[in-house]
């Protein structure tokens, strides 16, 4: 089984949010969080801007699928499973929090995925949901199903793919593709095999300045234009906590509490020269 990988190429991504859409009509999320630009229980992918002004570029928020995931570890039902393919995949007929404490979540040192709630209209209790790359529906679901047929009735009926049949030929992961990288208008976002994807973007005729890999895992960034740090799991941070901080460091009241130290800073300074002085002069015989 050939180990696969999601790139972005964050330059073609214009925001579109047509991923995003395609991604909750997959899996038949429900929307509890419309208009909330960030990961959530009912929205395993969320693409935000990665700079302050949301101009872009647009990065990928999501699972990183890492190859060594702590989330898997973790799990004490073994509902989360690293795939040869690549994918991190949650098994929801296993997935319990009502019986565990939620070890995933805590065990994720990328940005606290997965999200607990009731996420899809398939499952009618609380799950773990997070980006699996859609396993079960893409890849080459025919060797999957043979080994397993419970499949389709866990996850559903295959996915399209606009791979050729030589490339599906060259490779049966590519029989069918992640619902995110099918609808991608701009056709930012591509499902080929890992190494093809590593080597593409390390070799320097090619033309990319930044790329980055999630830690070694099956989601790859790349950038012709722009530096790419490596974005978090979940947004949260960068959305919220690190503006809130910015904001309080350059908003009017920090001015004002800056200037008010400096006046004070000075005033400080001015009184203790003149201690400084009065002391030396203290005593003496003119």
């Amino acid at each position: 089984m050939t180990r696969m990988a999601i790139l972005q190429e964050v330059d073609k991504c214009m925001r579109c949010n047509g991923c995003v859409i395609s991604c909750k009509r997959t899996w038949q999320m429900v929307n509890e969080t419309i208009g909330v630009h960030r990961t959530a229980y009912d929205q395993r992918v969320a693409i935000k801007s990665q700079k302050n002004v949301d101009m872009g570029p647009f990065v990928r928020f999501s699972c990183w699928h890492c190859p060594d995931p702590p989330c898997v570890t973790a799990c004490p039902l073994s509902a989360l499973a690293k795939q040869e393919n690549g994918a991190v995949s949650i098994d929801p007929t296993v997935c319990n929090p009502a019986v565990c404490n939620q070890e995933c979540v805590a065990g994720c040192h990328r940005g606290g995925f997965p999200k607990i709630g009731v996420g899809s209209e398939q499952y009618p209790t609380a799950k773990a949901w997070k980006c699996t790359m859609c396993w079960g529906r893409a890849g080459d679901v025919a060797t999957y199903v043979a080994a397993d047929p419970t499949l389709t009735a866990k996850y559903g009926q295959p996915l399209p793919t606009r791979a050729t049949t030589a490339q599906i030929t060259a490779c049966a992961e590519r029989a069918h593709e992640p619902s995110c990288v099918f609808t991608c208008p701009a056709k930012a976002m591509r499902y080929e095999p890992e190494a093809t994807v590593w080597a593409e973007v390390q070799a320097p005729a090619n033309g990319y300045v930044s790329f980055a890999g999630g830690g070694g895992g099956s989601v790859i960034w790349a950038s012709k234009k722009y530096f790419i740090a490596q974005p978090k799991a979940d947004p949260l941070m960068e959305d919220h906590l690190s503006p809130m901080v910015s904001e309080l460091l350059a908003g009017p009241f920090a001015k004002a509490a800056a200037a008010a130290t400096l006046v004070a800073g000075g005033l400080l300074a001015i009184g203790a020269a003149k201690a400084k002085n009065a002391s030396k002069t203290e005593g003496s015989v003119d």
